[in-house]
Order: C-alpha cells, then structure tokens, then sequence
C-alpha cells in the first residue's frame, strides 16, 4: 500500500500556470512514492483554507501535502507540518506533531 497525498494550488499564485502547477505536483508525488489522492484549488475568498487543506488531508488518509512552490503555502506550512509532511519542489518539511504514527486526533 502507498502513502496517500493531496495537493494544493492556491489559484492566485497559479495564474495562467494552473496545468504547470498541477503536472508539478503529479509528479512529486510520484517521486516521493506518493499516491494523490486529491488536489485541493484555494481562491482569495476560500473561507479558513488552513482548516480545509488540513481537513481535507485527514479525510483523505494523507500523510503528505504537495505544493509546486512554497507561494502555494504562505504562511501555512507550520500549521500544516503539525499533521502531514510538507514537499515542494526544492523542500520537504517533515511532520512535526509529536504524534507522530498519522492522522489527527
């Protein structure tokens, strides 16, 4: 069985570049062994998009959130760490929950 992954593109930093952004994430997950199970859109007006990458990660069963770049984080990726590893392209955060055996409680 394979680790499960979703991805998240926040469409503002995206752009024009959505299928870019996108083909970047499926292919991280492959390289990192991952299966995506999900790929998460943000816009400006997304209500609490920490609390949806977050949830939306535990209800998926993922152990990993897949950004094409760090822009598609911001300020989240402390929050995030604290129940999935964290991979872009040029970073991978591991999860820092002292829970450590997945998911959140």
């Amino acid at each position: 069985m394979t680790a499960k992954a979703i991805g998240v593109l926040l469409l503002d930093v995206s752009g024009p570049h959505l299928l870019r952004d996108e083909r970047v994430i499926t292919a991280l997950a492959n390289r990192h062994g991952y299966t995506l199970m999900r790929l998460v859109t943000i816009a400006h007006d997304t209500f609490m998009p920490t609390v949806l990458i977050v949830t939306t990660a535990h209800k998926m069963g993922a152990s990993a959130i897949i950004a094409p770049s760090a822009d598609h984080i911001q300020h989240n990726a402390r929050a995030i760490a604290v129940v999935c590893d964290l991979i872009t392209p040029t970073h991978r955060i591991p999860r820092t929950s002292p829970d450590r055996r997945g998911g959140m409680s």
